[in-house]
């Protein structure tokens, strides 16, 4: 039984709102206080027995309706039980008053505590809500009582009006110990917020620190890294005015230690078998000692090097760490840490870039990432440069065999001419038949005439007045003659060699003709001497059929030949 009434007694709680949970304390509070009031007043009444017969009743209602309002309490409808217990207590406070009797005076006292109700278990605004109303009401009254529509109180002082004075004094400081307390919690929870809101700034603060070092660290790392992606992108400036492969690579190494500032940057190709690394430029010292001497690498066998030619992986390695190792290089004494990127186009190794510090641990595997990017560049270029020089070669080797060829065929072209030059001398030209000599060529310009870098022919002038000078105006006509006379020349000596090639196929065309339409042996060989001879001028042409056994001898010309003079 015990229990039953606690557990009746006790507070509803609820875990999810923990604002709703106290509300909902202060309410129990107050709806217990305002039934043991209710049920202390009735005892009162009945004490004093001079109270209207509706008074009772009203009382009894009160008391009824306060322990029926723990029902929705519990339920969770709080604000609608707070405005249902201010409401009832100011409806059944005023049809007391209306009622007349004892309690009148402490009645009207009675106004204040629904005036702090409502502030303790509604709001601050209620509060302000319930006194307007009150003040309403009590206006009423006051306007009732002047004009004798009250009964009349009871004008003396009896036991009733000292238990209800005294009830009225214990739910008031009840009411208004729950208001202290209240405020009290609200200052507690302030504090709590107070310092929760300090520790949760003081952490604030302390991420704010960690994430500005860590941002300043990343500005860091990213300004290095832009500084390195520029100082690429500088090397891949310098490198691209090179002109040959051995010039590239040479300011590739030159480039890259003064950008990042290394002790020694090598680059290293591979031989035609793929057998050797070789060293083919440095920038320091000893890189220079090692270049004299012809320093090589077994690929796969010696030094990091050796590794990433092999492997095509770029490596790092470090005196210092779990991975360290000792760098006895006496060209390079000086050496630390070591960095060796693979120089690959498409799947093809093309050798390595070595990159040497004096500074312990000084790459790491972002610095990886980016002189890969300067190591696909180095092979790109080091791909074009080798391209181009094989262009050059080829290019070389077509116009020395260009050369040769014109050469031979105006060699060929000139021993069948008739006609080797001309000669003006201010009235006619005349044609040479032979070469003139150089007795008298004291003062005379001789121009050559050149086609594909050979001299196919030459100008000589020779003023007719000695103490004349060739302008440059002149020389610069008489060397655009020559180049365009050359060229003309050459369509010349092609338009003729076109029209030979063009009789010989014609002649050989209607030889086929003639031929094909024969079907006996003696036309088809009296028809073949015969177009040849009409072709071939001032020549004998015969034909014999021989034995293949016995080839013919020059002795043999005779029997079975058919023979036709040309002449």
């Amino acid at each position: 039984m015990s229990n039953s009434i606690l557990n009746f007694l006790a507070p509803p709680v609820f875990p999810d709102d923990e604002e709703k949970a106290r509300a909902a304390e202060l309410l129990n509070v107050v709806l217990i206080a305002q039934t043991l009031l209710g049920v202390l007043s009735l005892a009162a009444l009945l004490v004093g027995g001079s109270a209207p017969f509706q008074t009772y009743i009203a009382v009894v209602i009160f008391v009824i309706l306060m322990v029926l309002l723990q029902i929705p309490l519990r339920r969770g409808f709080v604000t609608p039980v707070a405005y249902a217990t201010v409401a009832l207590f100011t409806v059944v406070l005023t049809f007391s008053i209306f009622s007349g009797g004892t309690i009148r005076a402490p009645g009207i006292i009675l106004y204040t505590l629904t005036i702090i109700m409502s502030g303790l278990i509604i709001s601050r605004q209620a509060a302000y809500w319930t006194a307007a109303i009150n003040t309403v009401i009590f206006l009423v009254l006051l306007w009732l009582e002047i004009n004798g529509r009250l009964p009349e109180p009871v004008t003396t002082v009896n036991v009733q009006q000292g238990i209800i004075f005294a009830l009225n004094a214990i739910v008031a400081s009840l009411l208004l110990g729950l208001a202290l307390r209240r405020i009290n919690d609200a200052l507690v929870q302030a504090r709590l917020g107070e310092e929760k809101l300090t520790t949760l700034n003081l952490e604030l603060e302390q991420r704010v620190q960690e994430r500005t070092v860590e941002l300043e660290e990343r500005t860091q790392q990213m300004r290095k890294r832009a500084g390195q992606l520029e100082a690429i992108a500088n090397v891949a400036r310098s490198s691209a005015a090179a002109q040959n492969l051995s010039a590239l690579l040479t300011a590739i190494a030159r480039e890259v230690s003064v950008r990042f500032g290394f002790y020694h940057v090598g680059v290293f190709l591979l031989d035609e078998n793929h057998e050797y690394a070789l060293l083919i430029a440095a920038n320091s010292q000893g890189g220079q000692r090692m270049l004299n001497r012809g320093h090589r690498l077994k690929v796969g066998e010696q030094g990091i090097v050796g590794f990433v030619t092999f492997r095509g992986q770029p490596r790092i390695a470090l005196d210092v760490g779990e991975e360290a190792i000792f760098f006895n290089n006496p060209d390079l004494p000086d050496t630390h840490s070591e960095m060796a990127l693979p120089l690959q186009f498409g799947k093809d190794i093309l050798g390595a870039l070595d990159i040497q510090s004096m500074e312990p641990n000084a790459f790491s595997r972002e610095d990886l990432e980016i002189f890969s990017i300067l190591a696909d560049q180095v092979s790109v270029a080091i791909q074009n440069t080798r391209a181009v020089e094989q262009a050059q070669r080829a290019l070389q080797e077509a116009e020395a065999a260009s050369s040769q060829l014109t050469g031979q065929a105006w060699k060929e072209y000139l021993e069948n001419a008739r006609t080797r030059g001309y000669r003006y001398d201010g009235i006619k030209p005349e044609a040479l038949k032979a070469a003139e000599g150089t007795a008298d060529d004291k003062d005379t310009l001789f121009i050559p005439v050149q086609l594909r870098g050979q001299t196919i022919g030459r100008l000589k002038l020779k003023p007719s007045d000695q103490k004349r000078t060739w302008t440059e105006d002149e020389r610069v006509i008489m060397e655009a003659t020559a180049e365009r006379m050359a060229l003309a020349l050459e369509s010349a000596r092609l338009l003729d060699e076109a029209q030979k090639r063009a009789a010989r196929e014609s002649f050989l065309s209607e030889v086929g003709t003639r031929l094909g339409g024969s079907f006996q042996l003696d036309s088809i060989l009296r028809d073949t001497v015969e177009e040849l001879g009409q072709t071939l001028r001032g020549s004998t042409v015969s034909f014999q059929l021989v034995n293949p056994s016995a080839p013919p001898t020059a002795k043999e010309n005779g029997g079975g030949s058919n023979e036709r003079d040309s002449r």
